[in-house]
């Protein structure tokens, strides 16, 4: 009798060092992520959950260390053990989430930041990437609350306010589009794209000279992007700019022919017909 109380003594004495040494390979394993060491760390929080087994964070840590690589299966296996462990965390069906969007599966990604919305109002990030969806599904009565949410709560974020801009926009309200894309502008100037939202809300009220400005602001910070060379073109070409708008439009075809050669035709056409020359 006295032997077999032993043998259960020394069992209670030995579960928590199991603990113990679950949580240093979790701390380690959090300090090797921040250090961007994400294979160490991965076999850190691979090693905290096998002491432990049901352990939470060391799901989410591991699931988040995926994300960093960009390995989305892997991320939404760890984040999901998360979640079901901890049903009631906002930020990790959040996190779920995100990672559900990365992965294309749209509607898991709606049912997990919807829950996290659900748990906490006042999660921008959630609020904010559930608004993003909607809006890629053309649901506005659902995007602008969720994106308006998220600017409450986080009125600096100058993307959030740009995803409220392109929502308003999609919804064709003009003059709303408008302030969101200026205050975005005003929190960071050296984005390209917040200069050409703006600049197509100008286009679509019939502000040529203000478009045309915001489309050379938004090529000057970024050259690459083909949608600004295009609709600048537009506007050259409307303002009898032959010469600027064959310009961008070559530069245009340039970005575009190897990845749409249909439009790249259509481009072709549109330069030979003011009377230029294709460069691709």
């Amino acid at each position: 009798m006295r032997n077999s109380v032993v043998v259960g003594l020394a069992l209670l004495v030995a579960a928590p060092a199991f603990a113990d040494e679950a949580d240093v390979h979790y701390r380690q394993g959090l300090t090797l992520k921040k250090q961007n060491k994400t294979d160490e760390a991965i076999q850190e929080l691979l090693e905290a959950i096998k002491l432990r087994g049901n352990y939470a964070a060391a799901e989410y840590s591991l699931g988040l260390t995926y994300k960093m690589r960009n390995e989305n299966e892997l991320a939404i296996e760890h984040l999901g053990k998360a979640a079901r462990l901890e049903p009631k965390s906002a930020e990790m069906h959040s996190s779920l989430g995100i990672a559900m969007y990365r992965a294309d599966k749209i509607d898991d990604a709606i049912r997990e930041l919807e829950k996290a919305c659900e748990l906490n109002p006042n999660d921008a990030i959630a609020q904010q990437s559930l608004g993003a969806i909607y809006r890629g599904k053309k649901d506005m009565a659902k995007a602008i609350p969720h994106l308006e949410h998220a600017v409450m709560l986080e009125p600096k974020d100058a993307m959030a306010l740009s995803n409220l801009g392109v929502a308003y926009r999609q919804s064709n309200k003009m003059a709303e589009a408008e302030k969101y894309f200026l205050k975005a502008i005003e929190i960071n100037p050296e984005q390209a794209e917040f200069h050409f939202n703006l600049g197509t809300v100008y286009r679509r009220q019939g502000k040529s000279k203000e478009a045309i400005a915001e489309y050379e602001k938004a090529i000057k910070l970024d050259n690459k992007l083909a949608s600004a060379h295009y609709d600048l073109g537009v506007m050259y070409k409307n303002e009898h700019r032959a010469d600027d708008a064959i310009r961008e439009w070559n530069t245009y075809l340039e970005l575009v022919a190897l990845k749409d050669p249909k439009e790249a035709d259509v481009i072709r056409k549109h330069i030979q017909e003011m009377g230029g020359k294709p460069s691709k």
